[in-house]
């Protein structure tokens, strides 16, 4: 790295996240000792390739030029790649849990709707910055038609998958993302409070009308309506999840010492990693690993605030809406208060994509930071210099 590059790294957001992702390979390794598929070493060796491969393309993300990332030309070439891979693992891919998902190629496994939330932050970041919310000129606002095109094919495809999950952390990022280009906060009040409702209505119609009984994504989101009642079918998890955060207490049964890893709670280092950290660390744990994410958000937000370009203070409120979903989703699922959508933990769970896409988040982060203070830096020069030449 340049000096240049070295004094502006935001260390606020690199700390934390290379504590995360090491604590994350540790409880990886912990989580998979119980696994009928594969051994630990096996997981422990897999994602550690996947955060060293996050790492260096991070550090490439950090030099590239910002500018070059947040244009319309990368963006719609970025989605496009995106709409591929989601058409080749919906139609050519066989279903994994219920969800054509994943393309699966050898021994790796490429899941495209996590790609698809940072190719969606990067394009309505420039777009957004471009456009305005004028409620009388709809031509011309944020809402022009063919803008949405794209974006409305990859939420379609990741709804038909289905992955619901996925498919709710894509539209509260866009959700915040309109906030953030100076939509009136009763439109945005409508669409939040909309999709919130949605979001724990569906569950509950789904499970009086008996919708899907054989759907295993459809079961998984109404398990948490009454687990008791899918105890050995789709609600083993959730309960058995309730089993791992009760014996976990305050300060946890320790390091691998977890009881619910061993059999209990089906693929245990994925997206319920977080039930088996609250078994073996305790609630003091969960805190910590919580206070590193909520330092790394607040610093985006942040230099989001202090950002003077429009697409680049937009795409700091969509990394930090991307954090915050996929981490109140993923801690909503597995303490029963939201439906289970199989989505991963930021910097904790077992995953190559996930764990790319995070890597990457936070590569465009410290990149945007560095740029922010840089301009910071210029503008305080000239009111130094301008001030001298007052008093002289």
């Amino acid at each position: 790295m340049s000096n240049k590059r070295v004094k502006n790294l935001d260390y606020y957001i690199l700390v934390p996240a290379i504590m995360l992702m090491l604590f994350g390979i540790v409880n990886v390794f912990s989580a998979s000792s119980n696994m009928a598929s594969g051994s630990p070493f096996t997981y422990l060796l897999k994602q550690c390739v996947y955060v060293t491969i996050t790492l260096g393309v991070s550090i490439f993300v950090y030099h590239v030029k910002l500018s070059k990332i947040l244009s319309e030309k990368f963006a719609k070439h970025y989605l496009m790649i995106v709409v591929i891979g989601l058409i080749i693992a919906r139609l050519f891919m066989p279903a994994v849990n219920g969800a054509h998902g994943w393309i699966i190629l050898g021994v790796v496994s490429i899941q495209p709707a996590e790609f698809a939330k940072l190719g969606l932050i990067i394009y309505f970041a420039k777009y957004f910055s471009q456009y305005s919310f004028k409620p009388k000129h709809l031509q011309e606002t944020i809402f022009v038609p063919n803008k949405w095109i794209l974006p409305a094919i990859i939420l379609f495809l990741i709804a038909i998958m289905p992955d619901i999950g996925n498919l709710a952390i894509n539209l509260f990022i866009i959700l915040v993302m309109i906030l953030a280009s100076e939509i009136s906060w009763k439109w945005a009040a409508l669409a939040f409070s909309s999709i919130g409702t949605l979001w724990i209505a569906l569950p509950l119609v789904i499970t009086q009308l008996n919708i899907g009984a054989s759907n295993y994504g459809l079961k998984r989101l109404v398990a948490f309506v009454n687990p008791w009642k899918y105890e050995k079918g789709s609600g083993t998890q959730l309960i058995n999840s309730y089993y791992a955060i009760s014996n976990g207490g305050l300060f946890g049964v320790g390091l691998g010492n977890s009881i619910q890893k061993t059999g209990y709670l089906p693929e245990p280092n994925t997206d319920f990693i977080m039930a088996v950290v609250a078994e073996e660390w305790g609630a003091i744990g969960i805190l910590v690993v919580l206070t590193l994410l909520l330092i790394i958000i607040y610093r985006i937000i942040v230099i989001g605030v202090q950002a003077t370009r429009t697409d680049i203070r937009i795409m700091m409120y969509g990394l930090a809406a991307y954090l915050t979903i996929q981490i109140l989703v993923n801690i909503g699922g597995v303490s029963g208060v939201l439906p289970i959508t199989g989505v991963t933990f930021p910097f904790i769970s077992y995953g190559g994509s996930s764990t790319l896409m995070i890597g990457l988040s936070m590569g465009m982060a410290l990149n945007a930071s560095s740029v922010v203070q840089q301009e910071k830096f210029k503008r305080q020069q000239k009111n130094y210099k301008r001030g001298n030449n007052g008093r002289i």
